[in-house]
C-alpha cells in the first residue's frame, strides 16, 4: 500500500510538471560588469486547471522576480514587480522584452552564451516547475525576439 501511495504521488507530481511547457526560452548573457539579466519565453498550460505562478528562483543568482514594463499617461516607461502570473488552462502567457519578463538579479557569475541556467517556477500550491533555459548573447536574443514579433 505504501509503495502504491509513493507511485501515485510521483505520478501526480510528474503530471503537474508536464502541464507547463516553455517555448523559445532564453536568458540574456550580459557583460561581466552587469549583475542583472532577464529571461523570456512563452509558457503553455496544457492542463485543465488554471495555474497561478507565485515565485521564480534560480541558483544562478541571489534573487529572481516576475516584472513588467508599463507606460504611464506621459509616455514614461517604468518597470515593476508582479506578485503572480496566471496561466489559464489550455492557454499561454508570454514573457517578452518590453512586457512581462523574469528579472534575475545578483548573478553569482557572468552567464556565457551557450550555457544554461535552471529556472524554477512555483505555483500557489507550492508545486515546482523546473526548466533548463539557454543563455544567449544579447544580439541573438534580440534577433529571436524580433523574429517572434514579426510572425505573430
Amino acid at each position: 500500500m505504501r509503495n502504491l501511495l509513493i507511485c501515485l504521488s510521483l505520478f501526480c507530481s510528474f503530471n503537474a510538471v508536464a502541464e507547463l511547457t516553455l517555448e523559445s526560452p532564453r536568458v540574456r548573457a550580459m557583460p561581466p560588469s552587469v549583475s542583472n539579466t532577464a529571461a523570456f519565453f512563452t509558457i503553455h498550460n496544457s492542463g485543465k486547471q488554471d495555474i497561478r505562478l507565485t515565485s521564480v528562483s534560480t541558483s544562478a543568482a541571489t534573487k529572481s522576480e516576475f516584472h513588467q514594463h508599463s507606460m504611464n499617461d506621459l509616455g514614461v516607461m517604468s518597470m515593476s514587480q508582479v506578485h503572480f502570473i496566471d496561466v489559464k488552462a489550455g492557454q499561454s502567457f508570454e514573457f517578452k522584452s518590453g512586457g512581462h519578463h523574469i528579472m534575475i538579479m545578483g548573478l553569482n557569475k557572468p552567464l556565457r552564451p551557450g550555457g544554461h541556467i535552471q529556472l524554477i517556477l512555483q505555483d500557489n500550491h507550492k508545486t515546482q516547475y523546473p526548466f533548463e533555459v539557454p543563455v544567449m548573447s544579447i544580439m541573438a536574443a534580440q534577433k529571436m525576439e524580433k523574429n517572434e514579433h514579426t510572425h505573430h
